[in-house]
């Protein structure tokens, strides 16, 4: 017996070592004194058998044998009347959902640590899965009663709620639950700790009751309202959340994690400029968060406030250095600017790493902006990519630059040749139909864009420049529109999708229709083409103040716009006329 307990002790790993130190042998000849030893932990013998069991037990749990761990383990426990002993056996036998071992192992963990609510939660889970429900309530009251004493109420509700919420008897629980929170029905914690477990139990609607309670005791908690509007996004009601996210800012504008949150929403529902506002809000509170200030700066990036997108990025990089997509984003807010020179500076920037490919392309880009095109498309060449997505971006930022310099037939050879390489790639693809547009290839256009709709039907890009060619290439406006609708229904909150709806709905008469999709598109994003045709649309229906307006607003961001220049051009004419 002692060479295999020397055996098991010298193959153990560290962790065993831990259990063994459970029971404290006492020295050669110690004399026991009155004082009680650290931590009122029992001085006993380690006999042989003792030291089987702690070993044996511990090996077995990590082996997941845990019958022959809870068995072992409790044994050695009562033996040894060691709480650490109780609790090991008490907890294995939990994990192995033998819940009548975890009982006796519980109750001696109890008794010999009255006042731990750690024992007292295993015995109230031993008890619940027993279905002894009132033994198992009267358990968590005790654990209340202790966590009371020492100021901790709070958390007390919060661990029986984690506690009934593993129970497969989801009634009993909350029965359990609520009469917890009768016994400290001002205390907002307990309410909240009711809702939480009602939520985890699937009952929306309690959850929902109960919070609206603590939130009665405590308006102001902000906890609690992030977890109400949990709660109604759970329910799929979004206007009652965005509802309730305005008002308790009307009452507590302070509350800047509520605030934050609600941005974040916003973000989710597509609502750039209202989720922007907030994220101001939030920074003008929180000037040195990193992670606000770039949130912030992309949001103004997404709807085309460039100098503030320049100003959030800025501050973000100078709060976190190392960020590097915030250099990226930096030369793309250079980049829309016209700011060439600064546009490369910030690309230049960006060091080796997962953004440098994406810096590299764009700096192509920029080069040929600045009206060197041939080292642009040496540079784009020169770039290694280390996979086909690579790949494809290298092709596509050249494509871009040929295109932008209405070199459309050297666009649609690299774009031939890329294809052959890499052969039905949906975004090459996506680019030789619109290079194929400007050649005005409507066959090759249409080709390309089912080939796309063909591997993949819900690819929304590709439908709306199919329903968009259609409508304003054919005379096909019904297929058109019919094309959209599905476009639409896959992304409700495009604006260029909107755009086309409002272009399809224009072509087929229904002008009502169609300056309601455009102003909806106008209002998602600002940009000149859209204002074209809104202001199309409007000066036919005779509102041509407005569409002036609108023209004159889209020619200050984008004064060389074709497509605004000439439907400004073209109606203006026809008004002097």
């Amino acid at each position: 017996m002692l060479s295999l307990i020397r055996r098991l002790f010298l193959s153990a790993v560290p962790a065993l070592l831990l259990a063994a130190c459970a029971v404290t042998p006492p020295a050669p000849h110690a004399v026991e004194t009155e004082a009680p030893p650290q931590d009122d932990l029992p001085v006993v013998a380690l006999e042989p058998d003792v030291m089987y069991d702690i070993l044996l037990g511990e090996i077995a749990a990590q082996r997941g044998q845990a019958a022959v761990a809870t068995t072992t383990l409790a044994r050695a426990a009562i033996k040894t009347r060691d709480p650490r002993l109780a609790e090991r056996a008490a907890l294995a036998a939990i994990y192995a959902r033998r819940y009548g071992d975890a009982l006796q192992a519980a109750q001696l963990w109890v008794e010999l640590r009255p006042n731990a609510t750690d024992a007292r939660e295993a015995l109230a889970t031993a008890l619940l899965e027993l279905e002894r429900p009132a033994e198992a309530r009267v358990q968590l009251e005790k654990i209340l009663a202790l966590e009371t004493a020492r100021n901790n109420l709070d958390l007390a509700y919060l661990r029986a709620a984690v506690v009934l919420g593993r129970q497969t008897n989801r009634a009993a629980a909350l029965v359990i639950m609520q009469s917890l929170v009768e016994i400290n029905a001002r205390t907002p914690a307990a309410h909240f700790s009711m809702a939480h477990l009602a939520v985890r139990l699937g009952d929306l609607d309690k959850a929902d009751a109960t919070i609206d309670r603590a939130l009665e005791l405590r308006p102001d908690w902000e906890e609690a309202a992030l977890f109400k509007a949990r709660i109604l996004v759970s329910r799929k009601d979004m206007l009652k959340a965005q509802a309730f996210y305005e008002a308790f800012l009307d009452r507590h504008s302070g509350a800047t994690n509520v605030r934050l949150n609600y941005a974040r929403y916003l973000i989710d529902q597509k609502q750039w400029d209202k989720a922007l506002r907030h994220f101001k809000r939030v920074a003008a509170d929180t000037p040195d968060d990193a992670e606000t200030m770039y949130a912030a700066g992309l949001l103004a990036l997404q709807t085309n406030r460039l100098d503030e997108a320049d100003k959030y990025l800025r501050r973000a990089l100078e709060l976190r250095p190392q960020n590097d997509q915030a250099r990226l984003y930096l030369g793309q807010v250079a980049e829309q600017g016209k700011r060439y020179t600064e546009a490369v500076k910030w690309y230049g920037e960006v060091a080796p790493g997962e953004n440098y490919f994406d810096a590299q392309a764009r700096l192509g880009v920029v080069m040929a902006r600045q009206g060197d095109l041939e080292a642009a498309r040496r540079h784009l060449q020169g770039i290694q990519a280390q996979n086909d997505q690579q790949r494809v971006q290298q092709v596509l930022a050249e494509e871009q630059i040929l295109r932008d310099a209405r070199l459309y037939r050297e666009a649609l050879q690299v774009l031939n040749a890329a294809l052959r390489v890499v052969p039905g790639d949906k975004d090459l693809l996506y680019s030789r139909a619109l290079v194929a547009d400007k050649l005005g290839d409507m066959a090759l256009m249409e080709a390309d864009l089912r080939s796309i709709l063909k591997a993949d039907p819900k690819h929304a890009h590709a439908l709306n420049a199919l329903g968009y060619a259609l409508t304003d290439r054919t005379g096909r406006h019904q297929e058109a529109l019919e094309l959209l609708q599905q476009a639409l229904a896959l992304k409700p909150d495009d604006p260029y999708i909107l755009d086309s709806m409002g272009w399809v709905h224009y072509r087929l008469g229904r002008n009502a229709e169609s300056i309601k999709y455009l102003r909806r598109a106008l209002e998602i994003r600002s940009d000149a083409e859209i204002s074209a045709h809104l202001g199309e649309v409007l000066w036919v229906t005779g509102n041509r103040r407005e569409a002036e307006s609108i023209w004159d607003r889209a020619l200050k961001d984008t004064p060389d716009n074709e497509s605004l220049l000439g439907v400004i051009n073209k109606f203006r004419e026809k008004g002097k006329e």
